[in-house]
């Protein structure tokens, strides 16, 4: 995977309790984001947003994960973990046969061989709409319409009392986005709210451009790697 700190890398710059943080984002990073936002649901600049606001949020705390790599483990549609074989999609394959679901298990066998295929998007295959999202954002003319969201969740429609429960540091973040099928929800940690601000320098630099493909298959053990210290992450810290 293409290291994010190269030379030829922008700068994602915020400032956060009166100290002035600093980012490398390189074009494999850029990627991810975009196969992130291509796939996770709608609002697409939420989403985008929350990511890098997430990835900024842990940079802030001494932990310093690439963009591309905290996206890869944080979204489930391109995440090694989700694939045949992977720790989280054979932890569902066992909750799901306790069940005695067998039709979740023929689903979740199907989704599990899509992410693999979703998480080697080319550039060339994402969307226009992905693309202008990550445009906007690159040429600071996207600001965060979920300051502070350094979580996000598809909503399906629940109350998400239960994921609450289990984690009382998140903070439910309604902005007027709505429950159901396909859109995501936001959440903050508790001393997240108005976490954001982020600018960007030389943006141009990260811009994939139409040949930018998939990561080096080689490199498949590190993007593993990186899932997996990216989910310990998202999972414990804070």
């Amino acid at each position: 995977m293409q290291n994010s700190q190269d030379s030829n890398a922008a700068t994602f710059t915020w400032v956060w309790e009166n100290q002035r943080f600093s980012m490398p984002v390189g074009k494999e990073d850029i990627l991810q984001l975009a196969r992130a936002v291509e796939h996770e649901g709608y609002p697409e600049v939420g989403v985008a947003w929350a990511l890098i606001q997430r990835t900024a949020w842990l940079w802030s705390h001494g932990m310093r994960f690439n963009l591309g790599r905290l996206v890869t483990a944080y979204a489930q549609p391109i995440n090694p973990l989700w694939f045949p074989g992977g720790k989280k999609h054979d932890e569902e394959m066992a909750r799901l046969s306790k069940l005695g679901d067998a039709a979740g298990q023929l689903n979740e066998s199907s989704r599990a061989l899509a992410r693999v295929s979703k998480a080697a998007t080319p550039w060339g295959e994402i969307s226009s709409k992905t693309k202008k999202v990550i445009a906007d954002i690159l040429n600071n003319l996207s600001t965060s319409p979920v300051l502070g969201a350094v979580h996000y969740w598809k909503s399906h429609g629940m109350t998400f009392a239960e994921n609450q429960a289990a984690r009382p540091t998140l903070v439910l973040m309604d902005k007027g986005y709505g429950f159901g099928p396909g859109r995501n929800v936001f959440f903050a940690e508790s001393k997240s709210g108005g976490f954001g601000g982020i600018s960007v320098l030389n943006g141009s630099k990260a811009w994939p451009g139409e040949t930018q493909n998939v990561a080096g298959v080689g490199d498949a053990g590190k993007i593993v790697l990186a899932a997996a210290l990216g989910y310990f992450a998202w999972r414990y810290f804070l």
